[in-house]
């Protein structure tokens, strides 16, 4: 495993990336914000606005940087995470599953993604449909089916 781009490893024969839609308007809402902070000229507006505009802003450039957030690269998994791109080879990853948890009295399905990292440690990423941009259940019958170590659905 090492960082890199993933542009240059090679043929792609999956990705998944989150919308850039919602990070937009996150950014407009948050610019928004600012401003009606400063036409406002209360400094507790401004306080309010500008905590919430700095929630907002960050959290979607940080999502619009680690686009395609999850990709298979020449046989390897490829995972952007804000420190660069980890490649994973695939006897490397310990456990491809979908979890479904409920929550709110919704359910809700996330990808569990365990592997084994170039220090020997095992590693353990949690990926939902907002970091796929896909059903997360979808994203592991894939994985799964290219040959990356996959359990059965939890329903």
């Amino acid at each position: 495993m090492s960082g890199g781009e993933v542009s240059d490893a090679g043929p792609k024969v999956a990705s998944w990336s989150p919308g850039v839609l919602w990070p937009s308007v996150q950014i407009v809402i948050g610019f928004g914000l600012v401003l009606v902070g400063l036409l406002r000229q209360d400094p507790l507006a401004l306080l309010l606005t500008g905590l919430a505009a700095l929630i907002l802003i960050p959290t979607a450039v940080s999502q619009l940087l680690r686009r395609p957030r999850l990709e298979v690269v020449d046989g390897s998994l490829a995972v952007r995470k804000l420190s660069g791109t980890i490649f994973v080879p695939r006897e490397e990853v310990v456990e491809v599953r979908s979890l479904g948890v409920a929550r709110w009295g919704a359910r809700q399905h996330l990808m569990r993604l365990e592997y084994v990292d170039d220090r020997g440690r095992e590693q353990l990423d949690v990926f939902t449909r907002l970091d796929l941009g896909t059903d997360p259940r979808d994203v592991v019958q894939i994985l799964t089916g290219l040959g990356f170590r996959g359990r059965p659905t939890d329903e």
